[in-house]
């Protein structure tokens, strides 16, 4: 019986919803025309609920953004950026 009671435990743990997954996007980001602008856009990325790191580069003119695909979203993200005045979206190589 005893046996029975801890697999039947170990079934509802294990039958739980799937857990969110960790996704990586790369951005093409418009308007950075100076040095200064990937910090300028880092904040409100990295200010987007379920991101968890951006990486802006003025030289390819790309941000690389890990988030939680179950908190937000590509179009959240780009959105954030965009409406920071660096339109983005996603690269296409």
């Amino acid at each position: 019986m005893r046996k029975l009671i801890v697999l039947a435990i170990l079934t509802v743990l294990g039958t739980g919803t799937a857990s969110a997954t960790d996704r990586t996007v790369r951005l093409a980001v418009g308007n950075m025309d100076c040095e200064a602008c990937p910090f300028i856009v880092h904040k409100p990325i990295e200010g987007v609920n379920g991101v968890k790191t951006a990486k802006v580069d003025y030289k390819s003119k790309t941000a690389t953004v890990v988030f939680d695909d179950a908190a937000t979203t590509v179009d959240a993200i780009a959105t954030a950026s965009t409406n920071a005045g660096y339109p983005a979206q996603l690269a296409t190589n």
